[in-house]
């Protein structure tokens, strides 16, 4: 075979999708691809990686067909038929001729059996799309590239096949098996299902459009959405509309680069004659060569492009606050044209379309109202290629009317003395702005908090919540762009936080009463204090603290009946407010709490942590002894019956315990001519 030395290919790289597929595979494999046509089917097959592609060359691969189906029936054995024992590429006659006759049958065949793979293409985006260094690599896409444009050249090197021995009841699983040794490298079975009597449906390509410039038509259309069935795509062009000659050889696939932006449409720039009307419709081509449907045809004429610019010349207002412009424009570039837009800005910079469409006869135009906007350009909007603008103008006139004074100005201020205030968007087509005053009195005068104008409808202030003042107002008023001010909003009055926190009770009560300690407390007038926070703790310094939380204002009195008889306690208490600001604890107050009869009387009872549980013991040293009740309470502190008809004394052992709360025992002794003594006790595992 004579050596290629030099391979320059227009078109940049786009294999047919299983290549994309290959991609994605860490593992080498083959991937599989069939077209069903009348009588036959095209099969086309690929390796994913550029080693396998080289092994398979040398070693082949082995094809064969299962029928699995048969008139809609499944098959129990699928009916086993090889192919072919083993393809692969080799130079044979056939070979030379298709080759010659097919320009891409050279870039195959240079690749397969080509000594050198120079491939010459400069600064072109292909370069992107594969190194450079790596020959193997080379030889392997631009194979499988040219493969996709060449059918003919693939089934002769061992890369397709066509399968005419077919029927039209039947269903097939073609499977290519590499041939290459398992120790050299392990590739993966191909395979493709394919229905004798499913044809491909070959539709028309999609969005196809055409811009046409001085440099020519450029062409655009999808290439994602049909890219699982075309690989490249055909052109063609017509001077009349009816008669088509394709404008390329060959045909022509998406110049992008894939992998930065995979859904980029296909382009292609034709060189055109200038003022002449061409028509282009494409047609899809699939790596086995069959071309599809045309799309829609597609028409333009290519124009010079617009080098004349409108310049507006004069204007003069009206009445009712519009105005008129004039403008010259060069008659012997009027062709290029379709109209003029009549454009408008508020700064400056960002214009918008003030009336679109205006005839390219047109030299002048009414602007019923200058409002907001008052910058003003003229477009002439060309027919081909870029539009010019004219210079800006600014129209302004004299407006003595103030907006409308703003409305639903409201504000919330939080701990730190930031005050948020908000208010609704005044209407006044001229709004240019807002001003805000605040004043620390009520019924003085408000000063302006900023010096240049509010543009949003909303305003963070700060102000000092540690002064006397414990109050802030604020009011607002409105500016147009001539600086026409409106007349102030209702002012609204802010309440500041509370900053100081409220002062400490004092306990005016300690008692100790049966079964219960008793504390009173009196405290300023604050109408800020919402409840008050009860602290205990045990003045021998045996137990834990104990705090309460009275959420009360109005609260002056506690009573404390989780207590032991005969201890003593310390008790303070403090006040707080809506804003948790807390007072000082007061003056400690001690009770000794109450010692009962039942204890005086010589009873005894106790409770012990043991390991398996808690034990109970009682002595009730009295000869008028008439029952012995325990009871228990269970974790919502309901008592119930634990023991009855219990002796003077004893011990039991209660298994069932809390082993994270508290446990409360209450024992009821009843005596001849006495009331029931009730002792207590709690105890914590």
């Amino acid at each position: 075979m004579r050596p290629l030395k030099t391979i320059y290919i227009l078109l940049l790289l786009c294999l047919f999708p299983l290549i994309g597929m290959a991609q994605e595979s860490q593992k080498p494999a083959i991937r599989m691809r069939a077209e069903v046509q009348t009588n036959r089917i095209l099969l086309r097959w690929i390796p994913t990686d550029a080693e396998s592609w080289e092994l398979l060359n040398r070693y082949g691969v082995r094809l064969e067909r299962l029928t699995v189906a048969r008139s809609g029936k499944v098959l129990d054995n699928p009916e086993t038929k090889v192919l072919a024992e083993v393809m692969k590429p080799e130079e044979t006659d056939e070979l030379k001729q298709l080759v010659a006759a097919n320009p891409m049958g050279g870039v195959i065949a240079q690749a397969i059996f080509g000594e050198d793979f120079e491939v010459g293409i400069g600064d072109h985006p292909l370069s992107k799309a594969i190194s450079l260094d790596e020959m193997r690599q080379q030889r392997y896409l631009f194979s499988l590239y040219a493969a996709d444009l060449c059918f003919p050249v693939a089934k002769e090197v061992g890369w397709g096949w066509i399968d005419n021995d077919i029927k039209e009841n039947e269903r097939y699983l073609y499977r290519v098996t590499s041939l290459v040794p398992k120790k050299k490298r392990e590739i993966s079975q191909g395979a493709v299902f394919a229905i004798a009597n499913e044809k491909i449906n070959l539709v028309r390509p999609i969005g196809l459009t055409a811009q046409f410039s001085e440099s020519g038509a450029l062409l655009t259309w999808d290439y994602n959405t049909l890219s699982y069935l075309y690989s490249a795509y055909v052109i063609e062009r017509s001077l009349d509309g009816k008669n088509f000659e394709q404008v390329s050889d060959l045909p022509v696939t998406r110049m992008a680069d894939t992998d930065k932006n995979p859904h980029a449409p296909i382009t292609y720039l034709d060189s055109i004659p200038l003022g002449k009307t061409i028509y282009y419709r494409v047609a899809g081509v699939t790596p086995f060569g069959s071309k599809g449907v045309y799309s829609d045809v597609v028409s333009g004429t290519a124009y010079p492009a617009l080098k004349a610019t409108p310049l507006i010349t004069s204007y003069t207002f009206d009445q009712n606050g519009g105005a008129d412009i004039a403008w010259n424009f060069d008659d012997e570039e009027q062709a290029l044209i379709s109209g003029f837009n009549v454009l408008s800005s508020r700064n400056d910079r960002t214009y918008g379309i003030l009336a679109a469409n205006v005839s390219s006869q047109a030299r002048h135009f009414h602007i019923d109202r200058i409002g907001r906007d008052i910058y003003y350009k003229v477009e002439a909007q060309a027919r081909q290629g870029a539009s010019t603008q004219s210079p800006p103008i600014l129209l302004q006139p004299i407006d003595s009317v103030p907006p409308a004074i703003p409305q639903g100005l409201k504000a919330q201020i939080d701990s730190l003395g930031r005050v948020h205030l908000s208010w609704d968007e005044n209407q006044d087509a001229d709004l240019y702005g807002y001003r805000l005053y605040r004043g620390q009195t009520k019924g003085e005068e408000l000063i302006p908090i900023t010096d240049v104008a509010i543009r949003n409808t909303y305003f963070t202030d700060s102000v000092n919540i540690n002064n006397l003042n414990n109050k802030v107002y604020y009011a607002l008023t409105s500016l147009d762009e001539r600086y026409n001010q409106s007349a102030p909003s209702e002012v609204i009055e802010v309440t500041k936080p509370l900053t100081i926190p409220p002062s400490a009770p004092l306990i005016t009560k300690g008692l100790a009463e049966d079964g219960k300690n008793i504390i009173e407390w009196v405290v300023g007038e604050n109408q800020s204090i919402i409840g008050f926070i009860v602290s205990r703790t045990d003045a021998g310094g045996k137990s834990e603290q104990k705090v309460l939380r009275i959420e009360d204002p109005a609260a002056y009195r506690y009573e404390d009946t989780d207590i032991e008889s005969g201890r003593s306690y310390t008790y303070q208490i403090m006040a707080y407010t809506g804003n948790q600001l807390r007072s000082l604890l007061s003056n400690p107050i001690k009770i000794k709490s109450f010692i009962s009869k039942a204890e005086e009387g010589g009873m005894k009872f106790d409770l012990e942590a043991l390991p398996e549980g808690i034990a109970v013991r009682w002595n009730i040293p009295d000869e008028n002894l008439i029952s012995v009740t325990l009871y228990k309470s269970d974790s919502m502190n309901t008592k119930f019956l634990y023991r009855e008809g219990l002796p003077s004394s004893g011990e039991l052992v209660d298994k069932e315990v809390s082993p994270e709360g508290e446990n409360e025992y209450t024992l009821i002794v009843k005596l001849k001519g006495r009331k029931p003594s009730q002792l207590i006790k709690k105890i914590r595992l």
